[in-house]
């Protein structure tokens, strides 16, 4: 069940690509794929769709993006039929207990979770004190509250706020330089993606705070696929799961093999995309003919990714074994993130009760998925 995107138009084939190349480097024989759009998978259309594939199309395993606001539900549907679901999602957003099924595995890249841990670790590297700037978008997600959650844990403090306005491209970036110039702080802490988070980068290069402010930001910001041209900014840095300028084996061999089957690099939508087909690896029994349930797994669930050694949680959502910090450099032709640092962190037991009363509020697309 796949979603459109206008920020990523190609989301649909570049997951397909990456579940396709997973099962190509498989023991298991190829599946068969059938394969349902869902539009920004935001209506109850999603239940449908989902139904019509256990029930018509007598599915094994589904894997679909949805939007929290009908998660619960989707996760519900799964659980009363006893078959198995993976839901994708970037993380923007914090689960809850009512997600939790030993049909459904939550594959994640714990946006939320590296916006708590930059939070942690900007309190401990960068000052106390932040200025904090989203698009009108990014910030109706949950990565904004965990950043401010990780951040005032430890002593800090947001001294400002500045919010683009709906249509980015009517706005004056100029505002967020003013907003600055008001305000005395240790950092910027930004969320912005695909032309906007642009924009802002080009504002700031060409102000006055450009190389003498530390800036961190949310990884979707730094994704060399969208960010093509030398901007010009400096002091950038990002807290990611994953980083393409890994040079671990796992990662080379996956960007390898990835441009030499699709002609084209990978991106965070693909990675995606290959982890899925590496988690329905993990449930067939290709001997029994029989599929585990997540719950049986989640115990010794662990994907070999090229991000790393992903394990369970006890949400049965995906948890890297640590997290990057990764500087935002150009090097003669594109931009890279270089990974400056493996930050280890425990499972997040504390962000996860922290949301535990907090309503879902904000966008219900996925989020990238608009």
């Amino acid at each position: 069940m796949v979603p459109r995107s206008d920020m990523y138009p190609a989301l649909g084939m570049d997951f397909l690509n990456g579940l396709k190349l997973s099962f190509s480097q498989s023991m298991l024989p190829e599946p068969q794929f059938i394969i349902e759009g869902i539009g920004n998978a935001t209506d109850k259309s999603l239940m449908k769709t989902a139904e019509k594939l256990v029930l018509q199309e007598n599915v094994d395993i589904t894997i679909s993006f949805c939007s929290v606001f009908f998660l619960d539900e989707f996760v519900a549907l799964f659980n009363s039929y006893r078959k198995l679901l993976i839901h994708v999602d970037l993380g923007g957003s914090v689960l809850k207990k009512e997600h939790v099924s030993p049909y459904v595995f939550h594959l994640s890249l714990n946006l939320c979770q590296s916006a708590y841990t930059s939070g942690e670790w900007a309190a401990k590297n960068l000052g106390k004190k932040v200025f904090m700037a989203s698009s009108f978008y990014d910030g109706g997600y949950q990565m904004t509250e965990s950043f401010v959650q990780g951040f005032t844990k430890h002593g800090g403090e947001v001294v400002g706020y500045y919010v683009g306005i709906s249509d980015y491209k009517s706005d004056d970036p100029h505002r967020l330089i003013e907003g600055l110039q008001a305000e005395e702080f240790d950092f910027l802490f930004a969320l912005f993606s695909f032309n906007e988070g642009k924009r802002i980068f080009d504002t700031l290069a060409n102000s006055e705070f450009n190389g003498k402010l530390p800036i961190l930001v949310v990884p979707t910001m730094t994704d060399p696929t969208i960010v093509t041209e030398n901007l010009n900014v400096e002091n950038v840095h990002s807290i990611a799961s994953w980083a393409f300028d890994d040079e671990s084996e796992k990662m080379k061999n996956f960007k390898s093999s990835y441009t030499q089957a699709f002609e084209n690099q990978p991106n965070i939508i693909s990675l995606l995309g290959y982890e899925a087909g590496l988690t329905v690896e993990k449930c067939v029994n290709s001997e029994a003919g029989t599929l585990a349930n997540f719950d049986d797994l989640k115990s010794e669930f662990t994907i070999d990714s090229p991000r790393g050694k992903l394990s369970c949680n006890h949400f049965i959502e995906s948890h890297p074994s640590s997290f990057k910090l990764r500087k935002f450099e150009f090097n003669e032709t594109q931009y890279h993130n270089h990974i400056k640092e493996e930050i280890i962190v425990e499972k997040h037991e504390d962000l996860y009760k922290n949301f535990e009363e907090i309503t879902y509020t904000g966008w219900m697309n996925p989020y990238i998925c608009t």
